[in-house]
């Protein structure tokens, strides 16, 4: 996530493509472009007032002539970050909705807030398409429309969400799990699409001057709204906290379970633990053997927004095709021969036109998507900077999977997602992005990077404060991948991570730390974030690079920490939602942070 001029620090990301609406999409965008321009001019006038800082406004600004707000409108809108733009919102809620529950209020704020995704999109493609753009320029352009398609996606998919749990059923522990994911997702969105013109201009990019600051005009309230909505859901959650943890009934029915993740059915868990004996639904082979000799084409035949597992058996072979998941491709899983047989392969990257987003040889955006036993790698190498393997935007779970590549390796952009006894090779920034995203006995292996670079592992990219979001890593193995010898790691500083946000958060516990990482552990990144905000843990490692005595004192790292604390970047507490996304699975898993570390000498 550096630019191409490897002195610089640069900041990556950008959105899949080719990914067509779903049957709820097009009924969200169509019941939202009908609303009027009155409405629609009346929502960007009231946005126009914020700064685009992201500090706290201190002065709510209620209208004169609005009627008296409940109670409940007041009591959120005073703790968020945005009070002024709160209250603006949802004072224009009407008397005959008779919205008097935070459930009600909530639904009320996030359809407000697509309505203004909706409009600024239509801003997006009736202007900036006038601008003398080139090819990259476009690109990026695409990318921030296919972001907020997706953000359009997310925000309707936290309303069903809300619908599906209606607000008579009460207040439960943890029934807001699954919205926040969804907020926080899409609150991501609006920075990926920054990102990308970013990228361009930081590698000197010509005729984006004047255009990523009008952009970043556009997105802002999009944010600020999402994340008003965020932090009015962790203000209900901390309120109602003792009332849940004072009932037995509400505990026995919510508590999470570690020993397994949500939303797997008890089937996909055996597929994933156990060698699978199946039968595929589509088998791809590139000696003609099976039904397609492409992985795309397969994907292509499976149905979309599946109820059910559906299965692409990938024999032995090495492919080499950009795979891309759709959206409406749900419930997709890939199975493949073993990480040293199936083998995907691309080299798309920054230096030769693709935006760091579209390098991804594997793109996952379709939902509840499985893969085991096959490996992903961008050959590109570390002379074109960005070059994804792996991009993964949707709740998604791999196992056994190697995925290889230098810079920015593995893109963990959004959502929920979980890595089990994988292999991830890189360089600078190589695990990165802004979801829920925990490894469990993975081995993170180091490369050799370009003259005068430093390797860091992790660059996770938290904006919020109250999204949901982090990098666990959890009896896991760090360190040098072969190429990489001793010699070469006399003459390269390698960091656990740099913060790519202003609460960036990341947690490496019971994980064996090679000798190759610096003794201050952790590198500071001054263009995107503040020290004092982020969350980095250190807890219970154990290895030469383990030690802790010489690293950095910033306000928001610690050493060590709790059990109690530790705990919550587990499986059972972090990945958990409502929609109880990988149920009854027999997934190997384990929950708890005191678990033995592997250590290889």
């Amino acid at each position: 996530m550096e630019p191409t001029n490897p002195t610089a620090i640069k900041n990556s990301s950008q959105p899949s493509k080719n990914l067509t609406r779903n049957r709820a999409t097009t009924i969200i965008l169509s019941a939202f472009l009908t609303v009027t321009a009155l409405l629609l001019a009346s929502l960007l006038s009231d946005d126009s007032s914020f700064s685009t800082d992201s500090t706290r406004d201190n002065h709510p600004l209620i209208p004169s002539s609005a009627p008296p707000l409940h109670p409940i409108i007041k009591k959120s809108c005073t703790n968020t970050l945005h009070p002024s733009l709160c209250f603006i919102t949802l004072s224009t809620i009407p008397d005959s909705n008779n919205a008097t529950t935070f459930h009600q209020i909530l639904e009320i704020a996030i359809n407000q807030t697509m309505k203004q995704v909706v409009s600024t999109r239509l801003d997006i493609l009736n202007n900036l398409p006038s601008q003398d753009f080139g090819s990259l320029e476009k690109n990026a352009l695409d990318d921030c429309v296919e972001m907020l398609d997706q953000t359009i996606y997310e925000l309707g998919q936290a309303i069903d969400d809300l619908r599906a749990l209606p607000s008579s059923v009460g207040y439960l522990h943890r029934s807001y799990g699954n919205t926040e994911t969804l907020l926080s997702a899409a609150m991501t969105n609006e920075n990926t699409c920054i990102d990308g013109f970013s990228d361009l201009e930081e590698s000197d990019s010509k005729g984006l001057k004047g255009v990523k600051e009008p952009l970043q005009n556009l997105l802002t309230p999009i944010s600020h709204r999402i994340s008003n909505c965020l932090a009015m859901i962790k203000y209900m959650d901390t309120i109602h906290r003792e009332e849940t943890l004072n009932n037995p009934r509400i505990l026995m029915n919510k508590l999470p379970d570690d020993r397994f993740l949500a939303w797997m059915t008890s089937n996909d868990r055996r597929m994933m633990e156990t060698e699978p004996r199946m039968r595929p639904n589509l088998t791809v082979a590139r000696d003609g053997s099976g039904n397609y000799t492409m992985i795309n084409e397969a994907v292509k035949m499976a149905p979309n927004m599946s109820l059910t597992r559906y299965v692409i058996q990938i024999k032995a072979g090495i492919y080499h095709e950009n795979v891309v998941i759709p959206r409406e491709k749900v419930n997709i899983m890939l199975v493949g021969d073993g990480t040293n047989s199936t083998v995907i392969t691309g080299f798309k990257n920054f230096v030769d036109g693709f935006s760091t987003f579209t390098s991804a040889t594997l793109t996952v955006v379709g939902d509840k998507f499985l893969a085991r036993d096959l490996s992903i790698f961008n050959t590109a190498g570390p002379q074109k900077h960005q070059a994804v393997a792996l991009r993964v935007t949707s709740n998604a779970a791999f196992y056994r999977c190697q995925i290889i590549s230098h810079q920015d390796t593995l893109y963990a952009h959004s959502l929920r997602q979980f890595y089990r006894e994988c292999e991830i090779q890189g360089t600078i920034d190589f695990i990165f992005g802004n979801a829920a995203a925990i490894f469990q006995n993975c081995f993170i292996l180091v490369r050799k990077p370009n003259p005068g670079q430093k390797n860091m592992i992790t660059a996770q990219g938290r904006e919020d404060p109250n999204q949901n979001t982090g990098i666990s890593l959890q009896n896991c193995t760090i360190i040098a991948a072969p190429d990489f010898d001793e010699a070469d790691r006399i003459n390269f500083s390698t960091f656990l991570g740099r913060p790519w946000r202003n609460y960036s958060r990341t947690i490496i516990m019971n994980s064996y730390l090679g000798d190759l990482i610096h003794p201050q552990g952790w590198y500071k990144w001054n263009n995107y974030s503040s020290l004092d905000t982020v969350e980095y843990i250190e807890y219970m490692n154990s290895g030469p690079g383990s030690d802790t005595r010489q690293r950095v004192t910033w306000a928001g790292y610690r050493k060590n920490c709790t059990e109690e604390i530790a705990r919550q970047f587990t499986v059972g507490t972090f990945l958990h939602g409502a929609d109880d996304w990988l149920d009854s699975t027999v997934f190997p898993l384990f929950g708890g942070p005191q678990q033995e570390a592997r250590h290889i000498q």
